[in-house]
């Protein structure tokens, strides 16, 4: 995965949205299809990896999203890391974390101590992390934060990145049916996947999207 080194970065904060076992495991992993998260366990192991690298001095907070009886326990890869490092954690009850209570609060704090580029990862890449990007960035791009998606630190169910035609994605998006056609692999038909077009409208709203950004300078040696 190529590695995106990005001019004037400055300072980073960090905001993990949503790293749950009931994505994995559980009656809603299992509605939703536990064989089909092998993504979003690549991104709880990313997250794991990442929070056990990071320099004490980066700033850094989670969030639970209360699922209706299926709870908010952190995954597994990640549940040692974060109960040792006791990360502010925040309760987000809808797709913006920017409505959870104490987060805005952490942004001001670590933006008045110099965070400039925020960095956002999580779960899932077409929902939470698509939607609390672009408010983020759109609040707060005029006083001087610029938000980055690192890709390799998100996860969504597996058949949102599937590569669609538009009628399937159209299909897929507004009925969650799970189809592609003969034009889905056709040479000259263009495709999209949820995941794709997430990046796409993160982009727009001047979201920086990267496959993987650098944390060369935010990490120990």
């Amino acid at each position: 995965m190529k590695v995106v080194k990005m001019s004037s970065v400055g300072s980073v904060g960090v905001v993990l949205l949503d790293l749950q076992r009931s994505f994995t495991h559980g009656l809603w992993a299992a509605y939703l299809g536990e064989t089909k998260a092998e993504h979003i366990r690549q991104c709880f192991s990313h997250c794991a990896s990442l929070l056990g690298k990071l320099k004490k001095d980066v700033p850094v907070i989670l969030s639970h999203c209360p699922i209706e009886g299926y709870g908010v326990d952190w995954a597994e890869e990640v549940e040692q890391i974060v109960s040792a490092r006791a990360y502010p954690t925040v309760i987000k009850y809808n797709k913006n974390i920017l409505d959870a209570a104490g987060f805005g609060a952490w942004l001001g704090t670590v933006m008045r101590n110099g965070v400039t580029t925020l960095v956002v990862g999580g779960c899932t890449t077409t929902s939470c992390v698509r939607v609390s990007s672009t408010q983020i960035q759109r609040s707060f791009c005029e006083k001087g934060l610029q938000v980055v998606v690192d890709l390799s630190l998100c996860g969504a169910r597996d058949n949102n990145y599937v590569p669609r035609c538009q009628a399937c994605m159209d299909r897929y998006m507004m009925y969650q049916v799970d189809v592609t056609c003969d034009r889905c692999v056709a040479p000259d038909v263009p495709l999209l996947s949820p995941v794709d077009k997430a990046a796409e409208d993160m982009r727009k709203a001047g979201v920086q999207v990267v496959e993987q950004f650098d944390w060369t300078p935010f990490v120990k040696e």
